[in-house]
């Protein structure tokens, strides 16, 4: 059974067709990548996939539960977590504050326990501090946990965006153009990032991305969007040879690295 299924997922607003009669299946521990152009919907998805939008019609099913009416801090207890274009850590706390809140939906500690300060509620903040500790080990972040997050380079602050998204022990993982302003080199690293969270984790990833160098280099399977529908959905060297998709998107063929 695949991990999410869109099933002819629309959304009209008014007589725009956002999104429109879209059906995609991503298999677990699978990286699949939407692309297409500039306003083909691709972000309208994923916030239909998170709860943000309700669809027109269709239904958003995850592990063979229909999503549907669910808000979305209900879609983060079933397992999906996402990143945004523009970074959006709390740039004002640490580096391990950070993931302490991501984890907050995890926490069985009672309202009356935290005010008080029961004995239980100082055992549950040690221990998600050391969850938390251990994320920023697997990413090489630990030496910066009290670091304010606005402080760490570029490239540290996307890793610990998606750091985060993980620590809320999401089984479905949206990345919104994680590779966006970033130069060649964080790209690279990036894609080995993203490859290792997979295999590490047995996490299931859908990304979104401009950058066709990061695209065709990791993904398992791609799908194309323009004006809202899917034009056509299969293997990387399938899709960046599609007639369709050049003519839509690509516009030439596409350089990229592989085996990351």
């Amino acid at each position: 059974m695949a991990v999410l299924e869109l099933t002819n997922l629309s959304i009209h607003f008014g007589g725009l067709k956002a999104v429109d009669d879209v059906t995609l299946a991503v298999e677990k521990k699978e990286i699949f990548s939407i692309i297409g152009p500039n306003g083909a919907g691709k972000t309208t998805v994923f916030n239909l996939i998170t709860g943000i939008y309700q669809p027109t019609a269709g239904a958003v099913i995850l592990d063979g539960a229909d999503l549907a009416g669910k808000k979305p801090y209900e879609r983060t207890r079933f397992g999906i977590a996402r990143t945004f274009q523009n970074i959006r850590l709390f740039k004002q706390l640490t580096v391990t504050e950070n993931l302490i809140l991501a984890m907050h939906p995890l926490r069985n500690i009672s309202l009356l326990a935290s005010l008080l300060r029961f004995p239980q509620f100082f055992r549950e903040r040690r221990d998600v501090t050391k969850k938390a500790e251990s994320y920023l080990e697997y990413v090489n972040l630990l030496s910066a946990k009290n670091e304010r997050a606005e402080n760490l380079p570029y490239g540290k602050q996307r890793e610990l965006e998606i750091v985060r998204a993980i620590a809320t022990d999401a089984k479905l993982l949206l990345l919104d153009e994680p590779a966006a302003g970033m130069n060649p080199q964080e790209t690279i690293q990036l894609m080995y990032f993203i490859k290792k969270i997979r295999n590490d984790m047995n996490k299931t990833i859908l990304l979104i991305e401009h950058d066709m160098t990061l695209v065709m280099g990791i993904s398992d399977r791609v799908a194309v969007l323009d004006y809202g529908r899917k034009i056509t959905e299969g293997l990387p060297d399938e899709v960046r040879n599609d007639q369709k998709v050049i003519d839509a998107y690509l516009g030439k063929e596409v350089t990229y690295v592989k085996d990351y």
